[in-house]
């Protein structure tokens, strides 16, 4: 019988966005002992300006081994200043701690640059959510060059798996697993409504929206999509929750309107982030999501709540019938508000399953790392040549 080795497996968070949809895996990582499960946080984690969330890393139970602080605290956000310094910072921590493996999620550039780091320091990468399209933002270019950067694939959907395969990478190494963010259908350790409105300081009277807002980075002006959305929040009565946006450029004229907006509504509150626990919560009891969050469109179908996606940052991802999109004009978005708000389209947006699978994805994926040896050196077989 073959025996597999032991094998330390590195996960790296590189802020809100991914640190839910991992947190699964780390946990049952942490807990079988083939593997010995390390930590590393970066990025958005360690800065004050994005809510210093590795916070609420910590206050889940979690010890990062690593942190890996590229976003300066004293100095204006450059995305190609943090690219560089993710890449040496993540290339020297995995040489320190030794690693045989890197976990990586998404499209990020400075997820991206963890996945040259890692083949600068001859680290297999493991790679989740590849195969998917985001055609307004960059983050599609970083999501397939992250792919070749990667070998083993974890993918959410037989179409994403097909595309990696177009890719050129090895059948036998992508996995068809559904989505992990789905994972947090399952757990018994979320706040309730009350709870919710003890922690945010604001009564949760319905409808209760939930606003998120990236610009997007290869699509329209962010002042007049934030313009757009703000126009419809204006004119449709609801109680509205804001998560700040992101780190991608772009973003600073999106977050000081929200900011604005949300202080002079005494039916709105707008957060650097809600945290893991508390948006997932929040998903449990909001009416609707309006905004570009990948999640509107990946684990929202999975509750049966509507969403109102703004513009082209999420444009070319499957969806499923809880999305409405609709274009960054004030009377769209307000129309596909009013219209996910409705009773009939509640009933239409549960009366599906979404498509990113069952809640599971991170038990599947442990069962493929458990007969899984990170090559070393870390070669990929050559890409066939497909001839017309």
């Amino acid at each position: 019988m073959l025996t597999i080795p032991h094998r330390r497996i590195a996960v790296l968070s590189t802020g809100r966005q991914d640190w839910g949809i991992l947190r699964e895996l780390c946990r049952l990582l942490r807990a079988d002992t083939r593997f010995e499960f390390l930590l590393f946080l970066g990025g958005m984690h360690g800065s004050t300006q994005f809510g210093l969330t590795r916070q609420h890393v910590i206050a889940d139970g979690f010890v990062p081994i690593e942190e890996l602080n590229w976003i300066p605290e004293d100095q204006p956000l450059d995305p190609d200043r943090q690219a560089g310094d993710a890449v040496w910072m993540t290339a020297a921590a995995l040489r320190r701690q030794r690693v045989d493996a890197l976990v990586l999620l998404g499209d990020r550039f400075e997820t991206l640059s963890a996945g040259f780091g890692a083949a600068l320091a001859r680290v297999p990468v493991i790679h989740l959510h590849g195969g998917e399209e985001t055609a307004g933002a960059m983050d599609n270019l970083f999501r397939h060059a992250l792919t070749k950067l990667s070998h083993l694939h974890f993918t959410s959907h037989a179409e994403h798996t097909a595309r990696v395969v177009a890719l050129g990478e090895d059948p036998a190494s992508v996995h068809t697993i559904g989505a992990p963010g789905l994972d947090n259908l399952h757990r018994s350790d979320l706040p309730d409504r009350t709870e919710l409105e003890r922690q945010l300081g604001l009564q949760l009277t319905p409808p209760v929206v939930m606003v998120t807002l990236h610009p997007a980075t290869l699509g329209g002006d962010p002042a007049r999509e934030a313009a757009a959305v703000l126009g419809a929040m204006d004119s449709v009565t609801a109680t509205y929750v804001i998560t700040l946006p992101n780190a991608d450029p772009g973003n600073e004229p999106i977050r000081a309107a929200m900011l604005a907006w949300a202080a002079a509504k005494p039916r709105a509150k707008a957060v650097e982030a809600l945290g893991e626990r508390r948006y997932w919560a929040m998903m449990r009891v909001v009416d609707a999501l309006l905004g570009n969050s990948s999640s509107a469109i990946i684990e929202a179908p999975a509750l049966g709540l509507p969403a109102v996606n703004v513009g082209d940052r999420q444009k070319g991802r499957l969806r499923g019938v809880n999305l409405i999109d609709a274009e960054a004009e004030p009377a769209a978005v307000t129309a596909a508000l009013r219209r996910a708000l409705t009773p009939e389209f509640r009933a239409q947006a549960a009366a599906a399953p979404g498509p990113f699978g069952d809640g599971h994805a991170s038990e599947r994926m442990l069962d493929v790392l458990s007969s899984w040896v990170p090559p070393q050196p870390p070669r990929k077989p050559p890409v066939a040549v497909i001839t017309p």
